[in-house]
Protein backbone atom coordinates (compact mmCIF):
# COMPACT_ATOMS: atom_id res chain seq x y z
CA UNK A 1 0.00 0.00 0.00
CA UNK A 2 1.17 3.52 -0.78
CA UNK A 3 0.06 6.65 1.06
CA UNK A 4 0.68 10.27 0.10
CA UNK A 5 0.29 12.62 3.07
CA UNK A 6 -0.35 16.29 2.26
CA UNK A 7 0.75 18.75 4.92
CA UNK A 8 -1.81 21.49 4.37
CA UNK A 9 -0.52 23.93 6.98
CA UNK A 10 1.16 27.16 5.89
CA UNK A 11 3.58 26.62 8.81
CA UNK A 12 5.15 23.69 6.97
CA UNK A 13 7.48 21.33 8.84
CA UNK A 14 6.99 23.01 12.22
CA UNK A 15 3.20 22.73 12.11
CA UNK A 16 0.80 20.68 14.19
CA UNK A 17 -0.47 19.18 10.94
CA UNK A 18 3.00 17.80 10.24
CA UNK A 19 3.03 16.30 13.74
CA UNK A 20 -0.32 14.59 13.01
CA UNK A 21 1.25 12.97 9.95
CA UNK A 22 4.18 11.80 12.08
CA UNK A 23 1.80 10.29 14.63
CA UNK A 24 -0.07 8.38 11.94
CA UNK A 25 3.20 7.23 10.36
CA UNK A 26 4.14 5.74 13.74
CA UNK A 27 0.83 3.88 13.93
CA UNK A 28 1.12 2.28 10.47
CA UNK A 29 3.03 -0.83 9.54
CA UNK A 30 6.54 0.20 8.39
CA UNK A 31 5.88 -1.78 5.19
CA UNK A 32 3.30 0.84 4.16
CA UNK A 33 5.06 3.49 2.07
CA UNK A 34 4.21 7.04 3.12
CA UNK A 35 5.46 10.12 1.27
CA UNK A 36 4.86 13.67 2.48
CA UNK A 37 4.04 16.64 0.25
CA UNK A 38 4.18 20.16 1.72
CA UNK A 39 1.56 22.38 0.10
CA UNK A 40 3.23 25.59 1.32
CA UNK A 41 6.30 24.74 -0.76
CA UNK A 42 3.93 24.08 -3.64
CA UNK A 43 2.35 27.50 -3.13
CA UNK A 44 5.73 29.20 -3.43
CA UNK A 45 7.10 27.03 -6.23
CA UNK A 46 4.27 25.08 -7.94
CA UNK A 47 5.56 21.73 -9.15
CA UNK A 48 3.03 19.45 -10.80
CA UNK A 49 5.67 16.73 -11.14
CA UNK A 50 4.45 15.38 -7.78
CA UNK A 51 1.02 14.55 -9.21
CA UNK A 52 1.87 11.29 -11.06
CA UNK A 53 3.18 9.74 -7.84
CA UNK A 54 0.16 11.05 -5.94
CA UNK A 55 -2.20 9.55 -8.52
CA UNK A 56 -0.55 6.15 -8.05
CA UNK A 57 -1.10 6.24 -4.29
CA UNK A 58 -3.82 4.13 -2.76
CA UNK A 59 -4.53 6.75 -0.11
CA UNK A 60 -4.32 10.53 0.19
CA UNK A 61 -4.04 11.74 3.79
CA UNK A 62 -4.72 15.46 4.17
CA UNK A 63 -3.61 17.09 7.42
CA UNK A 64 -4.43 20.77 7.76
CA UNK A 65 -5.13 23.62 10.09
CA UNK A 66 -8.47 25.45 10.06
CA UNK A 67 -8.72 28.90 8.47
CA UNK A 68 -11.99 30.82 8.98
CA UNK A 69 -14.04 27.61 9.24
CA UNK A 70 -12.45 26.38 6.00
CA UNK A 71 -9.07 25.34 4.61
CA UNK A 72 -5.99 27.39 3.67
CA UNK A 73 -6.32 28.92 0.19
CA UNK A 74 -2.90 27.51 -0.71
CA UNK A 75 -4.09 23.99 0.09
CA UNK A 76 -7.27 24.37 -1.95
CA UNK A 77 -5.28 25.72 -4.91
CA UNK A 78 -3.02 22.67 -4.72
CA UNK A 79 -5.97 20.28 -4.57
CA UNK A 80 -7.69 22.04 -7.48
CA UNK A 81 -4.57 21.57 -9.60
CA UNK A 82 -4.50 17.91 -8.66
CA UNK A 83 -8.16 17.55 -9.70
CA UNK A 84 -7.33 19.05 -13.11
CA UNK A 85 -4.40 16.65 -13.44
CA UNK A 86 -6.61 13.66 -12.66
CA UNK A 87 -9.15 14.85 -15.22
CA UNK A 88 -6.42 14.70 -17.88
CA UNK A 89 -5.67 11.03 -17.23
CA UNK A 90 -7.01 8.10 -19.24
CA UNK A 91 -10.38 6.63 -18.20
CA UNK A 92 -8.57 3.56 -16.84
CA UNK A 93 -6.29 5.70 -14.65
CA UNK A 94 -9.20 7.80 -13.42
CA UNK A 95 -11.05 4.63 -12.49
CA UNK A 96 -8.48 3.82 -9.79
CA UNK A 97 -10.22 4.06 -6.42
CA UNK A 98 -8.16 6.46 -4.35
CA UNK A 99 -9.28 6.82 -0.76
CA UNK A 100 -8.99 10.22 0.94
CA UNK A 101 -8.78 10.81 4.69
CA UNK A 102 -8.34 14.13 6.50
CA UNK A 103 -7.34 15.38 9.93
CA UNK A 104 -8.10 19.08 10.47
CA UNK A 105 -7.06 20.86 13.67
CA UNK A 106 -7.95 24.27 15.06
CA UNK A 107 -7.19 26.55 17.98
CA UNK A 108 -10.80 26.51 19.14
CA UNK A 109 -11.59 24.23 22.05
CA UNK A 110 -14.20 22.05 20.33
CA UNK A 111 -13.17 19.57 17.67
CA UNK A 112 -16.55 20.04 15.96
CA UNK A 113 -15.40 23.50 14.86
CA UNK A 114 -13.69 21.62 12.00
CA UNK A 115 -16.89 20.04 10.66
CA UNK A 116 -17.33 22.55 7.83
CA UNK A 117 -13.75 22.02 6.59
CA UNK A 118 -14.27 18.26 6.49
CA UNK A 119 -17.50 18.77 4.55
CA UNK A 120 -15.61 20.93 2.03
CA UNK A 121 -13.15 18.08 1.49
CA UNK A 122 -15.96 15.56 1.04
CA UNK A 123 -17.47 17.76 -1.69
CA UNK A 124 -14.04 18.17 -3.28
CA UNK A 125 -13.67 14.38 -3.45
CA UNK A 126 -17.05 14.04 -5.13
CA UNK A 127 -16.00 16.66 -7.69
CA UNK A 128 -12.57 15.11 -8.33
CA UNK A 129 -13.73 11.49 -8.50
CA UNK A 130 -11.99 10.50 -5.28
CA UNK A 131 -13.34 8.23 -2.54
CA UNK A 132 -13.96 10.32 0.56
CA UNK A 133 -13.30 7.92 3.42
CA UNK A 134 -13.84 10.17 6.41
CA UNK A 135 -12.07 12.68 8.57
CA UNK A 136 -11.31 13.80 12.09
CA UNK A 137 -11.58 17.29 13.56
CA UNK A 138 -9.32 18.16 16.47
CA UNK A 139 -9.90 21.08 18.82
CA UNK A 140 -7.18 22.50 21.11
CA UNK A 141 -4.95 22.02 18.09
CA UNK A 142 -2.06 24.10 19.39
CA UNK A 143 -1.49 21.40 21.99
CA UNK A 144 -0.70 18.71 19.42
CA UNK A 145 2.92 19.76 19.14
CA UNK A 146 3.17 21.14 22.65
CA UNK A 147 2.47 17.76 24.29
CA UNK A 148 4.20 15.48 21.78
CA UNK A 149 6.72 14.50 24.45
CA UNK A 150 3.93 13.25 26.70
CA UNK A 151 3.09 9.51 26.41
CA UNK A 152 0.19 8.90 24.04
CA UNK A 153 -1.64 6.95 26.74
CA UNK A 154 -1.69 9.96 29.07
CA UNK A 155 -5.19 11.24 29.81
CA UNK A 156 -4.48 14.66 28.31
CA UNK A 157 -3.63 13.11 24.91
CA UNK A 158 -5.89 10.06 24.90
CA UNK A 159 -9.06 11.57 23.31
CA UNK A 160 -7.12 13.00 20.37
CA UNK A 161 -4.85 9.99 19.91
CA UNK A 162 -7.90 7.70 19.87
CA UNK A 163 -9.42 9.59 16.92
CA UNK A 164 -6.13 9.77 15.05
CA UNK A 165 -5.73 6.03 15.53
CA UNK A 166 -9.16 5.51 13.99
CA UNK A 167 -7.80 7.12 10.82
CA UNK A 168 -4.63 5.02 10.88
CA UNK A 169 -6.63 1.81 11.38
CA UNK A 170 -8.99 2.67 8.51
CA UNK A 171 -6.02 3.36 6.21
CA UNK A 172 -4.40 0.06 7.14
CA UNK A 173 -7.65 -1.88 6.67
CA UNK A 174 -7.19 -1.92 2.90
CA UNK A 175 -9.26 -0.87 -0.12
CA UNK A 176 -12.55 -0.89 1.78
CA UNK A 177 -11.25 0.79 4.92
CA UNK A 178 -13.08 3.97 5.90
CA UNK A 179 -14.50 5.78 8.91
CA UNK A 180 -18.15 5.13 9.69
CA UNK A 181 -18.54 8.88 10.23
CA UNK A 182 -16.40 11.93 10.83
CA UNK A 183 -14.98 12.04 14.35
CA UNK A 184 -14.22 14.95 16.65
CA UNK A 185 -12.12 15.34 19.77
CA UNK A 186 -10.10 17.75 21.88
CA UNK A 187 -7.37 17.19 24.42
CA UNK A 188 -8.30 16.09 27.94
CA UNK A 189 -8.14 19.56 29.43
CA UNK A 190 -11.05 21.51 30.98
CA UNK A 191 -12.31 24.31 28.74
CA UNK A 192 -11.70 27.03 31.35
CA UNK A 193 -8.08 25.95 31.80
CA UNK A 194 -7.51 25.92 28.04
CA UNK A 195 -8.90 29.46 27.92
CA UNK A 196 -6.57 30.60 30.71
CA UNK A 197 -3.58 29.07 28.92
CA UNK A 198 -4.59 30.68 25.63
CA UNK A 199 -4.94 34.13 27.19
CA UNK A 200 -1.54 33.75 28.84
CA UNK A 201 -0.09 32.90 25.44
CA UNK A 202 -1.57 36.03 23.86
CA UNK A 203 -0.15 38.19 26.64
CA UNK A 204 3.27 36.62 26.23
CA UNK A 205 3.22 37.32 22.49
CA UNK A 206 2.13 40.91 23.13
CA UNK A 207 5.02 41.47 25.55
CA UNK A 208 7.46 39.93 23.09
CA UNK A 209 6.31 42.47 20.50
CA UNK A 210 6.53 45.46 22.82
CA UNK A 211 2.80 45.68 23.58
CA UNK A 212 0.84 45.81 26.80
CA UNK A 213 -2.10 43.49 27.63
CA UNK A 214 -4.56 46.38 27.13
CA UNK A 215 -3.31 46.72 23.54
CA UNK A 216 -4.92 43.37 22.75
CA UNK A 217 -8.33 45.03 23.13
CA UNK A 218 -7.75 47.90 20.71
CA UNK A 219 -10.46 48.41 18.11
CA UNK A 220 -8.66 50.51 15.53
CA UNK A 221 -10.88 49.42 12.65
CA UNK A 222 -14.00 50.32 14.57
CA UNK A 223 -12.59 53.78 15.30
CA UNK A 224 -11.68 54.28 11.67
CA UNK A 225 -15.25 53.47 10.61
CA UNK A 226 -16.72 56.29 12.69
Amino acid sequence: MKVTAINGSPKGETSNSREVISIIRGMLDPAIALDVVSQIKQARHPDDSVFPAMAESDVLLIASSLFVDALPASLMAFLERYARYRASLSPAARAKRQRVFAVVNCGFYEGKQNACALKILSHYCAFAGLAWSGGVGIGTGEMIGAVKGVPQKASIRKPVIRKIRDVADAIAHGPDGSLASDGFAQHGLPRFLYKVMGEAGWRAQAKKNGLKPKDLFRRSLESAAR
